[in-house]
């Protein structure tokens, strides 16, 4: 007897002797296990998939510490009387401007700044060369004038219709441009008023909290403050203020996705019991099982607290997946205890031991096959994957020990306080019977047809395995794995009227944050060299914008020609050539003073999102996708990335860039490299075991043959059905080699127990078992269709295909192998 026997064997007595002390020690760890698990964030941001130390990772990091990327809360005022929302807002906005500046960086209500800094210096944004035509026309009609002047007043405008054309031409070009910039501009009169659903107006509050830092209820009850003081209903009877942007719709876009986790893994879990109940039709067996779980899911998640300290996208639904795999254990054991106590007939104390000695060799190689399968995840450059593997592996390993130490010690105390029936009503066995009894039934009657069947279909598998490894497996539709549009919250719909009314400026475009003022020009430049060098219909990217694009071109060459208007505009007054309006009106139009603008001179709202959190300006650069390119489409996606994750300016240096865009290329290269690395891993350490197992005997190299034959099969599904791979499906296949080791291994290892002659035996009883196994795996996996993120469902469909495909493997070709065996040894 070996280590492990022993340690059950004296586990098992007291687990006899003790049930309710064993059962209080396990229940008490609930305690710190709950509050570490309770502990988990959720993380969904792309970025946490991928290592720290990956390029893209590190530059967004640094990027974020500097770009002034807060959020936005929205206060939106409705009513019919477009006078009284302005009068609302012109009250409102200096009260909330005077918020604290660590809960409101800025406050945004229209655009009257940046059309009164147009206005101010409207000449400036005159093309040069237009400018130079005025300016030359002007001068020459001043000094046409200077020599015809006699003293007698002349105008330009009255005396001289050529002289007079070139102030009316300039006068038209500055109108017509304040037209155009009017029109350009979001909302009605400077604010941000419109009719979208009715009339509203929108006063945007920049700050630098997250949608759950806990400071955001206080910002949000300072402004209702503020607003009941303002006295919304003092400006119009039906005027009335609510909230939206993006600091209450990313919260509850957050809380969509927690609840999402919840009512998935709330219906994987039930699903579970459910068929539990099922197939062993006993309350008691059912109490058993989910109490194991609980402590095994509960122990995994306080040690993933522990190992990891967070949830991300791909581990967040772990509790159905390590639910619905570390309940075989517990089924196993249930399954050879009950058959001991009811077939075999023998007492509690004895039905324990028989249970710990011939399941645990088994269950155990089966926890680590599947321990080994979610270990090669780890072993990737992949965070998210990496991650899965740790928490899933960890899991598969406590669910095992929660079961051995608790289950049995339930079972006992439940039969001390109502002991099992020596007999039960006979439709009972029928129905368990009746999860494999057509399997045992085939493998009997036809065992060389099903032999056969399994060759023809390893090959065909085989073949289909190569081309979809010859292929490129990985699906390049960005929008498969997004969440899907649930139903619009009020927040929601408000948002999309406000944006009507705002404008969605730059929501692309994605920022580069370069180091010196100095990099910003050489780095456009660059960008630009490499957007026109793309093949016609190719470009990677449409545009690059600084914040110098928003100040006037050519400003040393304007503002001479504007100094000698200046100039001639003045004598021409002096010398009464010009009438008095003429002048104001021009003159109004003239920069003052006359001096170059820089980019601290633009109004806070145009420059905010050249804006860094530490107030300076202009380092920052923006690229903006191509116009008819989608950026769900993840091979235009991987273009426009690559266009500009590392620049190198003409001095040598290298201004690297990140983003949605660069964090998602590079998900798609790590599911590249690392999917089969995870399969050769998981593949490798799965075969290690069951050769460990079975120490090297022929049965090892059934079930090894076996588990082959069921992944090759799963993917050849996959090829036949057009399922592509993505950053979390992908996993699947790893973990089916782990998971789908399971059925056959404890098939085979309790044939070797039970002999050859008690195989119908082995395949009713072990093999229902296998099947409740894996219908509890697949329907957990099953649970995930109902999430609303395509990858997570896509995950899945996949691992159930695997389920099913490694299960019916075990069940129907192992037994037919066996039986023929077993024939022809006769």
């Amino acid at each position: 007897m070996n280590l492990l026997s022993r340690v059950l064997t004296r586990l098992g007595a007291l687990q006899v002797s003790r049930p309710w002390l064993v059962i209080g020690c396990v229940l008490v760890t609930l305690l710190p296990a709950g509050f570490l698990a309770a502990k988990l964030d959720l993380k969904t941001s792309f970025s946490e998939l991928l290592p720290e130390s990956k390029p893209s990772v590190i530059e967004m990091r640094r990027s974020e510490q500097r770009l002034a990327a807060n959020s936005t809360l929205t206060i939106v005022a409705e009513s019919r009387d477009t006078k009284a929302l302005e009068r609302f807002v012109d009250a409102l906005v200096p009260e909330i401007t005077r918020l604290d500046s660590n809960l409101v960086s800025s406050v945004d209500f229209g655009t009257r700044d940046a059309q009164a800094f147009f206005e101010r210096n409207q000449a400036l944004y005159l093309p040069l060369p237009k400018l130079r035509d005025f300016h030359d026309r002007l001068l020459e009609a001043y000094d046409s004038q200077v020599q015809k002047a006699t003293g007698l007043g002349l105008s330009l405008a009255d005396d001289d219709e050529t002289e007079g054309s070139s102030l009316d031409a300039l006068n038209s070009e500055l109108d017509a441009q304040a037209v155009a910039a009017k029109k350009g501009q979001p909302g009605h009169d400077g604010y941000y008023i419109g009719d979208a659903g009715g009339q509203l107006a929108a006063i945007l509050l920049h700050t630098p909290l997250g949608s759950f830092d806990p400071r955001a209820a206080e910002l949000r009850r300072r402004v209702e403050s503020t607003i009941a003081h303002v006295a919304p209903s003092h400006f119009a009877p039906d005027l009335r203020v609510s909230f939206t942007g993006d600091l209450i719709t990313s919260a509850e876009t957050e809380r969509a996705i927690i609840s999402d986790l919840l009512f998935v893994g709330k219906w994987g879990v039930g699903l579970v019991l459910a068929i539990v109940l099922l197939y062993f039709l006993s309350f008691r067996a059912l109490f058993g099982v989910g109490i194991t779980i609980l402590v095994g899911c509960t122990w995994a998640f306080a040690a993933a607290e522990l190992s990891v300290g967070y949830l991300n996208t791909a581990t967040g639904f772990l509790v159905s997946i390590i639910a619905g795999n570390g309940i075989n254990f517990g089924i196993v054991y249930l399954a050879r205890y009950l058959e001991a106590r009811r077939v075999d007939r023998l007492p509690v104390e004895d039905a324990v031991h028989v249970a710990h000695q011939q399941t645990h060799a088994g269950t155990l190689a089966a926890a680590f096959a599947a321990a080994a399968a979610y270990g090669s995840l780890a072993a990737t450059d992949f965070k998210g994957s990496r991650h899965f593997g740790v928490i899933g592996g960890v899991g598969m390993l406590l669910c095992w020990l929660a079961t051995y130490l608790l289950l049995p010690a339930v079972l006992v105390a439940s039969e001390r306080w109502r002991p099992l029936p020596s007999t039960e009503p006979a439709w009972r066995p029928r129905v368990r019977a009746a999860f494999a009894g057509p399997f045992a039934w085939l493998a009997h009657e036809i065992p060389r047809a099903l032999v056969l069947l399994a060759v023809v279909t390893g090959i065909g598998a085989a073949a289909l395995t190569v081309r979809f490894l010859a292929q490129d497996p990985i699906d390049y539709d960005l929008g498969s794995i997004r969440n899907d549009r649930v139903s619009r919250t009020s927040s929601g719909t408000l948002s999309t009227r406000v944006d009507q009314v705002v404008g969605r400026l730059g929501q692309d475009g994605r920022a580069i944050v370069t180091d010196r003022l100095d990099q910003v020009e050489p780095l456009v430049r660059e960008l630009l060299r490499r957007r026109d060098a793309a093949p016609p219909g190719h470009l990677p990217f449409q545009n690059a914008v600084s914040i110098f694009d928003l100040l006037p071109r050519d400003q040393p060459a304007k503002l001479g020609l504007l100094a000698d208007i200046v100039d001639r505009l003045e004598r021409a007054k002096r010398r009464h050539l010009i009438s008095d309006t003429d002048y104001e009106k021009l003159e109004a139009r003239i920069p003052k003073p006359l001096s170059l603008l820089a980019p601290m001179d633009l109004p806070e709202p145009l420059a905010r999102p050249f804006t860094e959190k530490d107030g300076s300006r202009g380092r920052i650069v923006y690229i903006v996708p191509s116009d008819g390119r989608s950026v769900y489409d993840v091979h235009y996606l991987m273009q426009w990335a690559d266009a500009f994750r590392e620049v190198k300016l003409p001095n040598g240096e290298l201004i690297h860039g990140s983003g949605e865009p660069v964090i998602l290329s590079d998900m798609i290269l790590s599911v590249r490299s690392d999917a089969p690395k995870a399969i050769l891993f998981s593949l490798a350490g799965t075969l290690l075991v069951i050769q460990l197992a079975f120490r090297g005997k022929r049965s090892g190299w059934l079930c090894a043959g076996a588990l082959l034959l069921g992944v090759c099969t799963l993917i050849g599904v996959l090829v036949l059905a057009h399922i592509k791979l993505n950053f979390l499906n992908f996993i699947a296949l790893p973990i089916s080699i782990g998971v789908g080791a399971d059925y056959a291994l404890n098939i085979v290892k309790r044939s070797d127990i039970a002999g050859s002659g008690a195989l119908a035996r082995v395949v009713t009883q072990t093999g229902g078992a296998v099947i409740l196994c894996s219908l509890t795996t697949t329907l957990g996996y099953l649970a995930l269709l109902l999430s609303i993120n395509g990858a997570v469902r896509s995950f899945g469909l996949v691992a159930s295909i695997g389920e099913v495909t490694t299960a019916l493997t075990a069940v129907l070709f192992v037994p037919a192998f066996l039986e023929t065996r077993a024939r022809r040894a006769a």
